[in-house]
């Protein structure tokens, strides 16, 4: 077995970048960059109204009580038709361009409208640029306003949007296929009779690759048996990432590194020195890398995070492909007696300036009921055999950390 950090610099290094591809920008969400996006004209094109008011000359005539002449009015989308001169003002509103000689805005609730809007009194004293977001202010023409590697959220989709990007050129999404193996399994929809089990690895790791932004494919289950797992095998390497998960072990049927070997694939580790999920296996084989995950719930969904998910995310480029790591103290103690790096579910929750952890109740690597209630994962290292409650140890947030379900800890 390798240590973790090994075994993730060598799926990384062999997950090489795909090619790009133009995309229409309402399809956008959650693709990465593959190019710089530069602005292509100053933000804001021009001096523009911060607020709702009055835009007029700062200075002397417009420190109250000063009373100005109302020339008009400028709406956003308006452009000036003339200029503002001493001891005038033009009604503006948010948005809208600076007329010429204008230096300010002073807000609508700071003025007195008179005469039936015909004249405006300054309540209160007006400093030059008050209100007023200049040209270039935000970003200037040619700036850099998003960096090849940004997955693109709603805020990403607005500055492209911003800055005239219809089609933003975006990486491929890796196309991925995951082969669920074992003889106990059936159908999510079917009855299992004695000895069967339900295939939920195969929905589970389906859904971690399309959150990272795979295109999938679940191949049916596999039996153990070495002519149906090569079919099947075989299929899955036409896809970017074939995820094969179960029979990794060193059991009579645990037939997926001979069977991949056969099939011509290079086997680069077969063991990671983690806690759950040390059986893994990952390799290439020509374009195709290859993962095989542990048959349990729990460790095919912490190797699948600790090492597919950044596969599939450096396959497109993405700048960041860890999942955050935070410090939080423990509110009970924790054992990793395994000599390995291990990582424990929790719970974990803000309190005041520290984050709390509580280990979620477990009956091992195949319950995955207790896994789903965690939203992080508490990192313990081979050569830390006990941490007490109240110590701080490292921990790895998931992405249910970021929804609040009120669970409490």
């Amino acid at each position: 077995m390798i240590p973790l950090d090994e075994a993730l610099a060598i799926v990384l290094h062999e997950s090489h970048a795909l090619p790009a591809e133009a995309i229409a920008l309402a399809e956008a969400v959650g693709r990465v960059l593959a190019v710089d996006v530069r602005a292509d004209a100053d933000l804001p094109p021009f001096d523009r109204a911060a607020m709702d008011g009055y835009a007029l000359r700062a200075g002397a005539a417009a420190e109250p009580p000063g009373l100005l002449t109302v020339i008009g009015e400028l709406r956003a989308g308006e452009w000036p038709s003339r200029a503002v001169g001493p001891g005038e003002a033009v009604r503006i509103m948010t948005g809208a361009p600076l007329p010429e000689g204008a230096s300010a805005v002073q807000p609508v609730e700071q003025t007195r409208a008179l005469e039936d809007g015909r004249r405006v009194e300054i309540l209160t004293g007006v400093a030059p640029g008050a209100h007023v977001a200049p040209r270039g202010s935000e970003v200037r023409s040619g700036d850099v306003v998003l960096a090849r590697g940004r997955r693109l959220d709603a805020a990403a989709i607005g500055v492209l949007a911003a800055v005239g990007v219809s089609h933003p050129l975006v990486a491929r999404r890796p196309r991925v296929a995951v082969l669920p193996t074992g003889d106990e399994l059936v159908p999510v929809d079917a009855v299992p009779l004695p000895g069967q089990i339900r295939n939920s690895n195969g929905p589970a790791l389906a859904a971690l690759a399309g959150a990272a932004g795979a295109q999938v494919r679940v191949l049916g289950a596999a039996a153990d048996r070495k002519a149906e797992l090569a079919a099947a095998i075989a299929e899955g390497l036409a896809a970017d990432v074939l995820v094969v998960c179960g029979g990794v072990s060193a059991g009579d049927y645990d037939l997926v590194e001979p069977v991949l070997l056969e099939a011509g694939a290079s086997v680069f580790f077969t063991g990671v020195a983690i806690k759950p999920g040390a059986p893994l296996v990952f390799g290439r084989r020509g374009e195709t890398l290859v993962f095989g995950l542990p048959g349990n719930p729990v460790s095919a969904q912490v190797t699948g995070e600790l090492f597919v998910r950044p596969c599939l995310l450096r396959l497109q480029g993405a700048a960041a492909v860890a999942r955050p790591r935070v410090r939080v103290c423990l509110l009970a103690p924790l054992a990793n007696r395994s000599g390995r790096t291990s990582h424990v579910p929790v719970r974990v929750r803000r309190d005041g300036e520290r984050l709390l952890a509580r280990p979620v109740r477990s009956a091992g690597s195949g319950d995955l009921v207790a896994h789903a209630k965690a939203n992080a994962l508490v990192v313990i290292e081979p050569s830390r055999a006990r941490v007490e409650a109240g110590e701080s140890a490292e921990a790895v947030l998931l992405e249910s950390f970021l929804e609040d379900d009120g669970e409490p800890l």
